[in-house]
């Protein structure tokens, strides 16, 4: 799917911010910032309309805090892309490293929402429930929330990610076919992150919803999304079953490159046949695409992470512009996404990315 799709996705699914502005000609007013009035009105003037879109963000501030930036090609990838669009608006972006600490997370957010520094809160979620409160401070501060990938049991004003459900059911499917043209046995493991996020609890479900009906067993194991965890996992669940095991379906790319290397140790030391176990993923950077042309891992259903950091741009211009009241209206939007393995890795252009 094309950038200009994705945006056109992203507007229709918030029109409802936009339907106030195209019913009344606000002249030259700046509107926006949660004001009650919106900057356009149904008429414009092409150069002028430009202009104003470039006024009403400019000296905005828009706060991005992830689970984790530094390092992470996820979120680093969502940054570079909200920096750029806002940069180019005269906004000021800024990025506040939760480091996988929620609890500096949540400390980060009061703070912000506190000293009013923010117009527009950019959320990555850690726990189901864990930015609820935080996100109902901040509308009643008057400021905006746009949460990304991970959604909260308490919905933003806007939500912006990949249909996790959706993808653990295509890839589920894959890992099934898989198994069933080796004539291997039923038997699927499943390396999720803490248990409780929003990720894993969609990913779980999604696998199940396919596995079990089709009569496999499938077993358990959280990772806390940490390489070392995951890899002592897969290393346990190897050997429990005793050769039995057909795959493995990880949460992230990330971890399941660590668990492909498990494997791939696992098969050098003769514990398990070579190519008998799969190991299965949704998301794909540069270093699962270079895994899977290293044979290390099978398939992921890839989705359009920058199209994510574009997306949050442009649902931020769209709440600001709106002047809707922070929290009157709510949106989820999901991205494309696309199976991957070493037949399309590199005719698939949302595969395969970079941090920065």
């Amino acid at each position: 799917m094309s950038r200009k799709k994705i945006l056109a996705l992203v507007t229709a699914a918030l029109t409802a911010f936009a339907i106030a502005g195209c019913s009344v000609d606000r002249g030259s007013g700046s509107g926006g910032t949660a004001s009650g009035d919106p900057a356009f009105g149904t008429n414009v003037e092409m150069n002028a309309a430009v202009q104003k879109a470039h006024d009403v963000m400019k000296g905005k501030k828009i706060a991005f805090v992830p689970i984790l930036y530094k390092g992470y090609a996820l979120t680093e990838n969502w940054g570079s892309t909200m920096q750029r669009a806002f940069g180019n608006l005269g906004a000021d972006f800024r990025v506040y490293d939760s480091n996988f600490s929620s609890d500096r997370m949540i400390s980060t957010i009061d703070d912000l929402i506190a000293r009013k520094a923010a117009d527009v809160l950019v959320l990555q979620n850690q726990d189901l429930g864990l930015l609820d409160n935080a996100i109902q401070q901040a509308q009643r501060a008057g400021i905006y929330t746009v949460v990304l990938n991970m959604m909260s049991t308490r919905l933003g004003d806007a939500f912006i990610g990949v249909d996790v459900g959706h993808a653990a059911r295509a890839i589920a499917q894959r890992a099934a076919d898989d198994c069933g043209h080796r004539n291997a046995p039923k038997q699927i493991a499943v390396i999720d992150g803490p248990g409780n996020d929003p990720a894993s609890i969609q990913w779980d479900k999604g696998i199940h919803d396919v596995l079990d009906p089709l009569g496999y067993t499938v077993t358990l194991a959280h990772s806390q999304f940490q390489n070392a965890v995951a890899q002592q996992a897969a290393e346990s669940m190897l050997q429990q079953s005793q050769g039995k095991l057909c795959g493995f379906l990880v949460t992230y790319d990330v971890n399941a490159v660590t668990v492909g290397q498990t494997v791939a140790n696992a098969v050098g030391r003769g514990q398990v046949a070579p190519n008998s176990v799969g190991t299965y993923t949704f998301d794909a950077d540069k270093s699962w695409c270079d895994a899977l042309k290293q044979g290390l891992v099978t398939a992921s259903v890839a989705y359009d992470v920058q199209g994510i950091g574009e997306a949050a741009a442009v649902a931020a211009q769209q709440l600001i512009q709106s002047g809707a009241k922070p929290g009157s209206n709510h949106t989820v939007s999901f991205v494309s996404d696309a199976m991957v393995d070493k037949s399309n890795v590199d005719d698939v252009s949302i595969a395969c990315y970079k941090g920065q």
